[in-house]
């Protein structure tokens, strides 16, 4: 079997139950984008998941280097503009619907952040603090704790935000793996 079919192969898995490996090859091959670039971005999303349960921070920080590595604005575009473009093309908008909330003029009371708005946060807190400084933003709990919910207080261009960081990641992968789907 050659590498890349291997490669194919590996980036199917995501999508089994969903279509056939010969239709998935299909549209991978009829792709506007890069096909490599896709294949690359749904890797990174399955070592995403692999990472989720023992360091949550660096699958978050895996799920937008997904979105990045496809290149939807183009391979000289910024990996900030390649993140978001992603989300804003590709993700359903029934799922456009954030863990994460707002102070709109840093004034109560919050309401549900905008899409947007919710990428640039993420892309910020979640992709460039841990990649630049190293701050990691969701921490797994000490053995035989447990959270009933958790909320995260945090400005970001001069208005407060507020971050379900218990449904974060479940939520941001969803939406990569929907928006990877909408790719094909």
């Amino acid at each position: 079997m050659s590498n890349e079919l291997k490669a194919l192969k590996e980036a199917y898995s995501r999508f089994e139950g969903r279509l056939a490996f010969e239709d998935f090859e299909t549209k991978v091959n009829s792709l506007a984008i890069d096909k490599w670039d896709f294949v690359r971005g749904i890797l990174l999303y399955k070592q995403a998941l692999k990472c989720r349960e023992c360091d949550p921070n660096v699958a978050m920080l895996l799920l937008c280097s997904c979105a990045d590595a496809i290149k939807v604005a183009g391979k000289n575009a910024g990996s900030h503009k390649n993140f978001k473009d992603f989300y804003l093309k590709y993700c359903p908008s029934t799922l456009r619907i954030p863990p994460i909330e707002y102070y709109p003029n840093s004034k109560p009371p919050s309401v549900v952040a905008p899409f947007d708005k919710a990428l640039d946060f993420i892309y910020s807190k979640f992709r460039c603090l841990y990649v630049h400084e190293g701050k990691g933003r969701l921490e797994n709990l000490p053995e035989g704790i447990t959270w009933v919910g958790s909320s995260l207080l945090d400005v970001y261009k001069k208005e407060l935000y507020t971050i379900n960081t218990l449904k974060i990641l479940d939520w941001f992968e969803k939406i990569t793996l929907e928006s990877l789907y909408n790719v094909l």
